[in-house]
C-alpha cells in the first residue's frame, strides 16, 4: 500500500511538473508537451511501483506502459518530435530527466 501511496504522490507531483513545464515554455505545443512529460512520469513511477511490489513482471511492465502510452497520445495533439516513453529503460530517463530538472530549479 506504501508503495501505491507512493506512485500516487510521483503521479500528482509528474502532473505539477508537467504543468509548470507547460507555462514556463509557453501555451499551445508547449503545453502538450509540458502535460505529456507529466503523465508519462506518473505511469512510469506508477507502473514501477506496481514492479518493486511484484505486482508485475517485466513483460507486463512493457505491455501496460505500451497500453498507458498509447491512451495518452490519444488524449490530444502532440508535436511529431514528442516522444512516448515505451520501454522500463525509457521510463527510467523519463524519471531522470525530472529529477535532474527538479534538482536545477
Amino acid at each position: 500500500m506504501k508503495s501505491f501511496i507512493i506512485a500516487i504522490v510521483f503521479l500528482v507531483i509528474g502532473g505539477v511538473v508537467g504543468g509548470f513545464v507547460a507555462l514556463s515554455v509557453g501555451t499551445g505545443l508547449g503545453a502538450g508537451v509540458g502535460v505529456a512529460t507529466g503523465l508519462q512520469a506518473g505511469a512510469c513511477s506508477t507502473l514501477e511501483a506496481a514492479k518493486a511490489r511484484g505486482l508485475v513482471t517485466d513483460e507486463q511492465f512493457d505491455e501496460v506502459l505500451g497500453a498507458a502510452m498509447a491512451q495518452i497520445a490519444d488524449l490530444g495533439e502532440l508535436p511529431p518530435d514528442a516522444a512516448l516513453a515505451g520501454t522500463a529503460a525509457e521510463c527510467a530517463k523519463v524519471i531522470a530527466g525530472l529529477q535532474q530538472a527538479g534538482e536545477s530549479q
